[in-house]
């Protein structure tokens, strides 16, 4: 647990004290400016930003304790109210960086939290420098919750740049012949190759409702995989993005005939091959997860037909048209 110490202003939130085994944070919070109900807003949003990590807030160590590993010192002129000051004077990689605040585009009453936010960040970004190969990251004396922290926050990018995983509902309509209707879903892995370059591997199953035929119905069962190729066009890999690109599916599809009273059933089944173009756009839904959605133009390579009294019943051949919709972790 890090608990973070605060100095200066006015009262600050009660119970904010902490124990003196703990590694802690300085805060020097200089508000003139401000009532003692606002500091403690501070004190309180900064404690809830940082929660997360295991970091806590308190006034000042209980008893005697070790220096603090940084030092935050938050600043909101008198003469300036719209803009606050932070400094980090960092114990652990030995500097001090620096942020100015322009807080005239927040509405009064959500100052507080933007400042514990800005704080936390500017925070982080010193201690990051723990992962980089620098003199002071080769001297540093990393304590288990800053490098913690620094995990946390390279998390997200170290997974983007590995790939994803995710599911997907997925439909499709073919139009060659006696076309039919395909529905079902996707596990998809995907791996990043370059920086705007993905490769995605799916595997899934696809099922076509009853088409009548002469004798009775028949029904379609499909499985098998794609893998396709996808360029970014817009975007971050974190943020919203498009991507288009192209892809090529393998699957063994079975038509089963479900014959009327008297007649005799059989079925048929064989290999079905399609090239695609497709175009994806992803929207994030938090830090780990993307709503992704996807539109396919395809082409059928090799059919599979189902046939009654020489009557072609259905046929997954032609052109493709399909869609998609699922997510993606991250």
């Amino acid at each position: 647990m890090l608990a973070v110490g605060v100095t200066g202003g006015g009262r600050l939130a009660a119970g904010a004290r902490c124990p003196a085994t703990e590694p802690w944070v300085r805060i020097e919070l200089s508000t003139p400016a401000w009532s003692s109900a606002a500091r403690d807003r501070v004190l309180d949003d900064l404690r809830r930003t940082l929660a997360g990590q295991g970091i806590d807030a308190c006034v000042s160590p209980e008893q005697p304790a070790p220096a603090p590993l940084a030092t935050l010192a938050i600043d909101l002129p008198a003469d300036g109210p719209a803009r606050a000051e932070i400094e980090v004077r960092d114990a652990v990689t030995q500097k001090r960086v620096r942020r100015e605040v322009d807080l005239a585009g927040i509405p009064p009453d959500g100052r507080e939290v933007a400042i514990a936010i800005e704080a936390d960040e500017l925070l982080r970004a010193s201690w990051a420098e723990i992962a980089l190969d620098t003199a002071r990251a080769r001297t540093a004396q990393v304590r288990p919750q800053v490098a913690g922290s620094v995990g946390q926050v390279l998390a997200p990018a170290r997974v983007d740049a590995a790939g994803a995983l995710g599911a997907r509902g997925a439909f499709e309509r073919t139009f060659g012949g006696a076309g039919v209707a395909l529905f079902g879903g996707d596990a998809l892995a995907r791996l990043r190759l370059r920086r705007r370059l993905m490769l995605e591997v799916a595997g899934g199953m696809r099922v076509s409702p009853a088409e009548t035929a002469p004798h009775g119905r028949v029904r379609g069962l499909e499985a098998g995989g794609e893998t396709a190729l996808l360029v970014r066009l817009a975007g971050t890999g974190r943020g919203p993005a498009v991507e288009a690109g192209v892809a090529i599916s393998a699957s063994w599809l079975r038509w089963t005939g479900e014959p009327l009273a008297g007649d005799q059933g059989s079925s048929t089944a064989g290999v079905r091959l399609v090239a695609r173009a497709r175009a994806v756009g992803r929207i994030p839904l938090g830090r780990a997860l993307h709503l992704v959605g996807a539109v396919d133009l395809g082409e059928t390579l090799r059919a599979v037909e189902a046939t009654d009294a020489g009557q072609v019943i259905a046929a997954a051949s032609g052109l493709v048209l399909g869609a998609s919709l699922g997510v993606a972790a991250p």
